[in-house]
This record gives C-alpha cells, structure tokens and sequence, in this order.
C-alpha cells in the first residue's frame, strides 16, 4: 500500500505546473500558430487529401463550444487547419511533463485534464476561455473511439453548456480512425474528411437536462456521419439504440432537434 502511494506522489511530482501562453499574449504565439497552421494544412493535403465542410458553420467571433468526435491523435490539429481563428483544447494531464512539447501544447492553446475523475481546475479553465470570447474544443466521448463510431456524451459537457450559455457547434472527423486509430503504432495514408455544423443556439438548449442534452449532440453528430457517407455511422446509429434500450442513458429527443 505505501509503495502504491509513494508511486502516485510521484507520478503526480512529475507534472509541470501549467502556465498559459496561448491566444492573446502577443505576436510571437500568433506567428507560431500561424505557422504550424500552415504546415499541418499542407500536410494533412499530402498525405490524407482532407476535405473541410461547413467551415461557414464556425463564428467569425465570439464564443463558441465545439464538440468534436474522437478517432485519433490527429483530430485536434484536424479541426484546426481550415479556420482562421484559434481553437483551445483539453489535452490530458500526462503530455504536461515540461520541455519542448509542454511549451508547444502551451502555446498553441491546450491545457490539462485530469483523466477519470472530476477535475474543477479544467473546469474553470475551460469556462474562463469561453468567457474571454474563445472557441473551445471538447471531445464529448471522452477517449478515442475503438471502431470509429460515435459512443456516449460525457456528463460533464452538459456541466459547460449550462454555465457557459454559448452556441454548441457538433463537429465529426471521418477516416481518421482508418488513418491512425488506437491499435496502430503509426498513421497511415488515408481520405480524412471533416465536417462542421450549424450552431444549436444556447437557448435552444436552457431546461433540458443532461441526458437530453447529451442526445441533442449525440444524434447531431451521428446525422453528420450520415452526411459524410461515413461507413461508421450505421454502427453509431446502433450503438445509441442498445444504449436506449439497455436504459444505460435516458436519452429523450426534443423535437425541435429532430432531423
């Protein structure tokens, strides 16, 4: 027991204390996401012939949520590279270990997560980018997706939606699960296509609960698969029917939200 707990001393020890350098503190974090915006643009071209849709969908300013489906390592950078603004992330706690990729992950905008439990400081930072008038990027699934689709929202997005009151934008990456998923050491050449929604109003979403709320994202994101063509979104459409039919989410769909 004692050697247990020394170990996750120092595994916690071993985390950098977070310091923002993102959006809004000066030039030099403007040129450098400018930067890597253009080479990954070039990169995600070469390699997976990405295609972007709905990119009118995204605010020209002023906050918004975006709830992003999770197939790979390559999806943060993935919803980044076609818009002109800048996007926040939560990235988990263990990348925040000092050095270069530390200092990276600070200045393009990501801040930490404390994975498994209820974590109030990323909570607060997550409010606080929106309240400043950021875009902030949340993956609902919480972890990548094993088959490529969608899987249930996470309780705490609906905690955001309440407290931030800003437009909820559903966003969904396909063939990046192809491209690099969970089981592959590395990526492969793959067509990657994302696609970015209309904007569910916050008022729109004021009195439901969080299960309603979760199926208002959950359906919007599955009906983007359908667009997309996706080969995934017959399986995400099936795992929200065993969800409701196992009572594992009382998920209830205002009409107002049907498609």
């Amino acid at each position: 027991m004692t050697q247990t707990t020394n170990e996750a001393k120092t595994s916690t020890a071993s985390y950098k204390p977070y310091v923002y350098r993102g959006e809004g503190t000066g030039w030099f974090q403007v040129l450098l996401w400018s930067s890597f915006r253009v080479l990954l643009q070039f990169l995600a071209i070469l390699f997976f012939g990405v295609r972007i849709y709905g990119r009118e969908n995204i605010p020209r300013k002023g906050p918004a949520l975006l709830l992003t489906n999770h197939q790979s390592f390559l999806d943060p950078w993935l919803i980044g590279i076609a818009l002109y603004r800048q996007i926040h992330f939560v990235a988990r706690e263990s990348l925040f270990r000092g050095g270069f990729v530390q200092y990276v992950l600070e200045r393009t905008n990501a801040f930490p997560i404390k994975r498994g439990r209820a974590d109030a400081s990323a909570m607060r930072e997550s409010l606080h980018c929106l309240a400043k008038g950021y875009l902030l990027n949340l993956f609902p699934e919480a972890t990548r997706t094993k088959d490529g689709s969608i899987g249930p929202v996470g309780a705490a997005v609906s905690v955001i939606i309440r407290r931030a009151k800003v437009p909820v934008i559903p966003i969904v990456i396909d063939g990046a699960f192809e491209a690099w998923s969970r089981n592959r050491i590395l990526p492969k050449c793959c067509r990657i296509r994302v696609i970015y929604g209309k904007p569910i109003p916050a008022d729109q979403l004021e009195g439901l609960s969080a299960d309603e709320m979760a199926a208002v994202i959950r359906k919007e994101m599955i009906r983007l698969q359908g667009v997309l063509n996706s080969p995934h979104a017959e399986q995400s459409q099936a795992r929200l029917e065993a969800d409701l039919a196992r009572g594992e989410a009382r998920l209830v769909v205002s009409k107002e939200f049907s498609h």
